[in-house]
């Protein structure tokens, strides 16, 4: 009998949505082909003018190793090898399906990088073409999370990796910044949503929601689309969560960035008209109540 074909998932976000964890859950597994990092960053950085500061990063520190090497020292292969992407995006393909070719037991291999929310159709129909040229077939998931707790956590993790960022508390950073490029971009959820639908076929989409992440159910329906046994989920572990003390948003922050996010949060209650969003997110109220 015919084995099913390798599958590549091309991780849609979002930022502080669970990416990590789910990633470090498929890393469990012997069929899951992993590479040396959960996140590459190739197309965001190629493809979205506020993300091409990665680029510029990625290509120093390559400059870096490749000057290393030819001192004879010890260079970094990995910054090196994410830099060749950058200019030959075809050795991206070649990467993953390499990695599914190692042994028949690889039956999925992943590029989680949340960023990729913000990526247009276009880009994605070209991940799924390139790999489908490969004999390898693409999907996608997308995790989302309630858009007032995910911007006001991603604000608590930059405080938690630059503890001189703000000179304010972080839930009063959130009232004042959450219109910032750097936050909106990665809540615009609707776009996200269009693009995927537009691109993958449905048994090759899965959307979940982080708030309902943590669960046997919800994990067993991606490494279903993975093609991939179940794995027992680690259920008592969260991945890159914040240190910074967290205490009830004040009603008036969290309304005043809900109404900002109205378009949001009515996006997701069109397309998925049988979550009860009102429960799952209870920022909701603001704008759907």
């Amino acid at each position: 009998m015919p084995q099913p074909r390798k599958t590549f998932l091309i991780g849609a976000g979002c930022q502080k949505g669970g990416t990590t964890w789910l990633y470090n859950h498929l890393k469990k597994s012997r069929e899951f082909a992993h590479g040396y990092r959960k996140e590459y960053h190739v197309f965001d950085s190629l493809d979205l003018p506020s993300e091409d500061w990665m680029r510029r990063r990625i290509l120093r520190q390559a400059e870096r190793a490749i000057a290393a090497a030819q001192r004879g020292e010890h260079a970094d292969a990995e910054v090196i090898h994410r830099a060749s992407m950058y200019a030959d995006p075809e050795l991206y393909y070649d990467y993953f399906s390499g990695l599914l070719r190692r042994g028949p037991r690889f039956r999925a291999a992943a590029d989680l990088t949340p960023d990729y929310a913000m990526l247009p159709a276009e880009r994605f129909c070209h991940v799924r073409d390139g790999f489908e040229t490969r004999g390898v077939r693409a999907v996608s998931v997308f995790l989302m999370r309630d858009p007032v707790e995910r911007t006001w956590s991603q604000i608590r993790m930059q405080a938690d990796r630059a503890p001189d960022r703000f000179s304010i508390p972080t839930e009063q950073v959130l009232a004042e910044q959450h219109t910032k490029p750097v936050y909106e971009l990665r809540s615009r959820y609707g776009d996200t949503i269009a693009a995927l639908d537009a691109v993958f076929a449905p048994e090759d989409l899965h959307f979940g929601f982080y708030e309902s992440l943590f669960n046997d159910e919800s994990v067993h329906a991606i490494t279903d689309l993975l093609g991939m046994d179940p794995v027992e989920p680690d259920l008592g572990t969260r991945r890159n969560s914040s240190t910074q003390p967290t205490s009830r948003l004040p009603e008036e922050i969290a309304k005043e960035v809900a109404r900002h996010y109205a378009g949001t949060y009515r996006a997701v209650a069109d397309r998925f008209p049988d979550v009860d969003l009102l429960a799952l997110w209870p920022h909701s109220r603001h704008v759907l109540a």
